[in-house]
C-alpha cells in the first residue's frame, strides 16, 4: 500500500514537505513524505568550480536523492562553496534540494556566529533549501554541548530569514534526552548506521524514536573504517572500523522498509555522499581528500550508490523489487579486498580498533526480473581463490537475494545461469591479498594498498536482455 504522497511545489519553488505536520508529530507519520537524502562533506569540496557542482548534482539526481546535507565548518572557503551550491540549486530544473549540517565538532558554539553563517548561505538560495512542518530543515553533527543556545540560533535565523526553522539536529546523547529538549523538532541518530559492537545490524537503538511523535531521521551506510594517526598534517588520532562486512546497507535498508507506516522514519540519510576519511562514501571521488588516499585509491563503491538508487526508489515511491530495478537484472559484489588476517604492513598507523569485527565475506546483491506467467531457477556460481573453490547456491526470479560466503585470498568470478544452463550475468572481482605489502596497484588484479586497509571494493554487473550470455 502507498501510503506517502510526492510532496507539492511551494510558491518560491522550494519543496515544502509536510506542511500539515507540527514539530509535535500532529498529522500523523503515514500522512508525511518519505524522503532519501545523503549527508555531504563541504571540507573535501576546496577545489570544486561550478562544473565539479553541476556533475555532482547531476549525479544526486540520478542517484533518486531528495537532497544533499551540507556539512558545514569554520572556513570561509566552506561558506563560500556552500553559497555556490545553494545558488546552482535554486536554478529552475533542480529538484534536488540541499539543508546545512553544521558541524559542532569544528564550529564555534557561539549562536551568533551560526547564525551568522546560517543566514549568508540560504538567505542568498533560498529556493534550494530543504523544509519541512512549515519551515526550513537545519540539522547539526554534534552540539549537544550548546543545549538551550540552540534556542538562540533557531530565533536569530527565524528572525533573519522571516520563516520558521525546522530544527533536526544529530546529538550524541541518550534519546530520552534528545525527545524530551523542546527546541528539537525532529530526532536522527548518526550512530543508528552501524552496529556498534561485533554483530550484525539491528533496529534496536531506533526503537525510542520511531516509537516517539517527533519525526525520525534514520541513517545508513555501507561501512565505517578510518585510519587517521597521531602525528603528521591528519594527526586526528581516528583509527577503527565498525562491522560492516555482512550485507549491511542492503539489510538496513530492508529493516527500515519493513517497518509499518505508522512506525517508519520520515527521512532517511545516507551517510554519505563523499566522505572518504571514514570510507563510506557512495559517490565517485571528486575535489580533495583528507590524507584518505592510500585507502581509497582504486576502492570504487559504485556499487553502493546504486544500491541506494535501488532502495530510495523503494522507499519514496514505492515501487516493487521489479519495478526499482529499471530495468535488465543486475549484481552487486562488494568486499575487502585485504583479508582480515593480513599479518605485514608498511604503515605508521597502528592497526585500526575492531579490526577483529571484520569478516571476509563475498557480499552479493541480486535481481532478476522474473515473467509472471513463469517461475525460473536461477544458480548462482562462485569461484574464489588459486584453488578455485567452488561454491553454489539456487534462487527464484522476480525478487531481491542477498547472499555473503566466506572467501580465501586470491581471484575473483562468478556466473549467474538460468535452468537450461544460459549464462544471465558474469564477471571478475578484484583479487583479494591477505598481505599489508601490496604493490600499491589497486585496479582488478592489483596487489592492494600498502598499508593496513579495511575500505571495500565494488562493483554492478548487468545482465543481458535475453537471459543468453
Amino acid at each position: 500500500m502507498q501510503w506517502f504522497r510526492k510532496a507539492p511545489k511551494g510558491k518560491d519553488g522550494g519543496i515544502r514537505l509536510g506542511d500539515g505536520a507540527s514539530a509535535g508529530g500532529e498529522g500523523g507519520k503515514g500522512d508525511r513524505p518519505r524522503l532519501m537524502v545523503a549527508h555531504f562533506m563541504l571540507g573535501n569540496t576546496y577545489p570544486f568550480t561550478d562544473k565539479d557542482w553541476e556533475t555532482t548534482l547531476d549525479l544526486a539526481e540520478a542517484t533518486s536523492l531528495d537532497a544533499l546535507v551540507l556539512n558545514l565548518g569554520p572556513e570561509d572557503w566552506q561558506l563560500r562553496q556552500a553559497q555556490r551550491a545553494y545558488s546552482l540549486v535554486a536554478a529552475p530544473k533542480r529538484d534536488i534540494k540541499l539543508f546545512l549540517s553544521l558541524d559542532m565538532n569544528v564550529l564555534p558554539p557561539d549562536p551568533a556566529v551560526l547564525v551568522d553563517k546560517v543566514l549568508q548561505i540560504v538567505g542568498g538560495g533560498n529556493a534550494a533549501q530543504l523544509r519541512w512542518g512549515g519551515g526550513i530543515v537545519l540539522s547539526t553533527f554534534s552540539g549537544q554541548q550548546m543545549d538551550a543556545g540552540w534556542r538562540d540560533v533557531i530565533a536569530g535565523v527565524e528572525q533573519g530569514l522571516g520563516e520558521k526553522v525546522f530544527f533536526w539536529p544529530s546529538l550524541f546523547l541518550p534519546p530520552h534526552e534528545i525527545l524530551a529538549k523542546d527546541y528539537v523538532h525532529g530526532a536522527f541518530h548518526w550512530n543508528g548506521a552501524w552496529p556498534m559492537g561485533n554483530y550484525t545490524t539491528d533496529l534496536d537503538e531506533d526503537r525510542a524514536f520511531l516509537r516517539h511523535d517527533k519525526p525520525y531521521m534514520a541513517a545508513v551506510s555501507p561501512l565505517f573504517f578510518t585510519h587517521y594517526g597521531t602525528e603528521g598534517q591528519w594527526a586526528w588520532n581516528k583509527n577503527w572500523i565498525y562491522r560492516s562486512d555482512d550485507l549491511l546497507l542492503p539489510t538496513r535498508f530492508q529493516q527500515l522498509l519493513s517497518l509499518p507506516a505508522e512506525q517508519a522514519p520520515s527521512i532517511i540519510q545516507v551517510i554519505s555522499w563523499n566522505d572518504y576519511g571514514e570510507s563510506h562514501y557512495i559517490a565517485p571521488i571528486l575535489g580533495a581528500q583528507p590524507g584518505s588516499e592510500s585507502w581509497t585509491e582504486g576502492m570504487d563503491h559504485e556499487g553502493f550508490r546504486w544500491l541506494v538508487s535501488f532502495f530510495a526508489r523503494k522507499w519514496r515511491d514505492g515501487a516493487s523489487d521489479i519495478e526499482a530495478l529499471q530495468s535488465t537484472g543486475r549484481v552487486v559484489l562488494w568486499y575487502r579486498p585485504q583479508s582480515k588476517s593480513m599479518t605485514d604492513s608498511v604503515d605508521a598507523v597502528a592497526k585500526p580498533e575492531h579490526a577483529e569485527w571484520a569478516q571476509d565475506l563475498l557480499n552479493f546483491f541480486i535481481v532478476v526480473p522474473g515473467d509472471p506467467s513463469t517461475s525460473t531457477t536461477y544458480t548462482l556460481t562462485v569461484l574464489n581463490g588459486a584453488q578455485q573453490n567452488l561454491s553454489t547456491m539456487k534462487f527464484k526470479d522476480g525478487e531481491v537475494v542477498l547472499h555473503a560466503i566466506p572467501y580465501v585470498p586470491g581471484p575473483v568470478r562468478f556466473e549467474i545461469t538460468d535452468d537450461r544452463a544460459r549464462v544471465l550475468i558474469s564477471g571478475d572481482g578484484k583479487d583479494i591479498t591477505i598481505s599489508g605489502l601490496g604493490d600499491g596497484k589497486h585496479g582488478e588484479g592489483g596487489g592492494g594498498s600498502k598499508g593496513w586497509n579495511y575500505n571495500m571494493w565494488s562493483k554492478v554487473y548487468r545482465g543481458v536482455e535475453s537471459g543468453t550470455g
